[in-house]
């Protein structure tokens, strides 16, 4: 059994990227007790919320990436694939313009919704768009292709500079400022390396691949990238939302101690998403039905131990883990970790049959998209009377929608059982 798992393609690319992530994930949350502990609960909570922006940001990053992927692993002609990746870009430099003027325009309304302290969190959201917009699709095609050692890589360097820079700007004495400007800094070395690894596969030029299109092949992926946009957004809402409505409704320094209590939390989330992007690359439209549920059930299978063993220790050690990873000074919101992990454990489970579907091409996902985006909407208006609540309105919306999401692939299930 052991040496079946061993030689298993997708545990194997599983144990890469999971290994990569947890070096990222060590390095993500060596990140926040150190800023908890030489920043301010309010600016801390700036600078989470900051991640939180980016984050949200990357909901469009996210559609273009997953069409990335899915072309790269079904398109066999590099040609091809190089054409049609190159025209989606040239979309998403459109799409990014529009949202980077936006953000110029609206600054100052932005800044009081979310109680920033200043305009560098905006200002370096700004930066950061063109720059994600890039590194994107040469991020999705090293994915696509199978490279997840480059992949984590490319992590690795966007969470060690992250650190490197953020800490050593703070430390002289430039505060939110400095972490803003060293998350910046982060990303251009993350698109520096993903140039150098892409630069001998991966030709995005319009004007040397656009020939060689079949009529109507983008508009195609356009439309699988509006799929993308709407299911992708209902996870990015879910893990990422809680500190935005947190820092909304209440006062600064109530939204810093949660957000060093939802970092911790988050654990789980990126524990377990290395499974959700191998699943991508692994669940195949030319595939059999039966070869595809085999990843989904390992993916699952994944979710199911490292989440049980998530939620047991932070029920459990709550106090002592909010203590060690963050500090004492965010002990009192202790309490919360249990249900803020529970809340990341259902939304990768979410996420993880989202990809499932998103590499077959269900469009039903729109729908359920838009009814866990209704979810979002009341909690944002009238699900937020405390902490406690916000948490137990996303559990009962995730749990939702995991059940509507299992009725699905059931009857999937049944019809292909009945096919046979």
């Amino acid at each position: 059994m052991i040496n079946r798992i061993k030689k298993d393609i997708f545990f194997q690319r599983y144990a890469i990227y999971f290994t990569g992530s947890m070096v990222v994930a060590f390095l993500n949350y060596l990140f926040y007790p150190i800023l908890g502990r030489i920043l301010a609960p309010a600016a801390f909570g700036d600078v989470q919320a900051l991640i939180s922006l980016i984050t949200q940001s990357a909901i469009i990053f996210g559609a273009f990436s997953v069409v990335a992927v899915n072309i790269t692993t079904n398109t066999e002609n590099p040609h091809e694939r190089d054409a049609i990746l190159a025209e989606l870009q040239k979309v998403a430099f459109w799409i990014i313009g529009v949202a980077f003027i936006f953000l110029l325009l609206a600054m100052t309304e932005l800044r009081s919704f979310f109680n920033f302290s200043s305009l560098y969190p905006l200002v370096g959201l700004a930066i950061i768009l063109p720059i994600s917009a890039v590194a994107t699709f040469r991020n999705a095609y090293l994915q696509g292709v199978g490279r997840f050692t480059h992949l984590s890589i490319a992590g690795v360097i966007s969470s060690l500079g992250r650190l490197v820079f953020a800490v050593a700007l703070i430390l002289l004495g430039l505060g939110v400022f400095g972490a803003t400007f060293g998350i910046v800094l982060a990303n251009v070395s993350v698109l520096a390396y993903l140039f150098y690894q892409t630069r001998g596969s991966l030709h995005l030029s319009t004007k040397t691949n656009v020939h060689t299109l079949e009529k109507g092949s983008v508009k195609k992926e356009l439309k699988y990238g509006a799929l993308v946009f709407f299911a992708t957004t209902l996870v990015t809402l879910f893990y990422t939302s809680d500190i935005l409505i947190v820092k909304h409704y209440f006062d600064a320094e109530s939204a810093g101690l949660y957000s060093g209590i939802s970092a911790i939390a988050k654990i789980l989330f990126f524990a377990i998403s290395p499974s959700s992007a191998v699943l991508l690359s692994s669940v195949k439209i030319r595939q059999s039905f039966m070869e595809n549920t085999g990843a989904l059930m390992k993916s699952l299978a994944i979710s199911a131990i490292i989440g049980g063993v998530g939620i047991f220790t932070f029920y459990i050690f709550n106090d002592m883990i909010v203590r060690l990873m963050i500090g004492s000074n965010y002990a009192s919101f202790a309490h919360f970790l249990p249900k803020a992990g529970l809340v990341m454990l259902l939304a990768a489970i979410v996420n993880i049959f989202i990809f499932y579907f998103l590499a077959l091409r269900r469009f039903f996902l729109i729908v359920i998209s838009l009814v866990g985006m209704a979810f979002m909407g009341f909690i944002l208006l009238r699900g937020h009377t405390s902490i406690e609540a916000i948490l137990n309105n996303l559990v009962v919306s995730l749990a939702i929608i995991i059940v509507s999401l299992v009725t699905i692939y059931a009857k999937d299930h049944f019809n292909h059982s009945s096919r046979s």
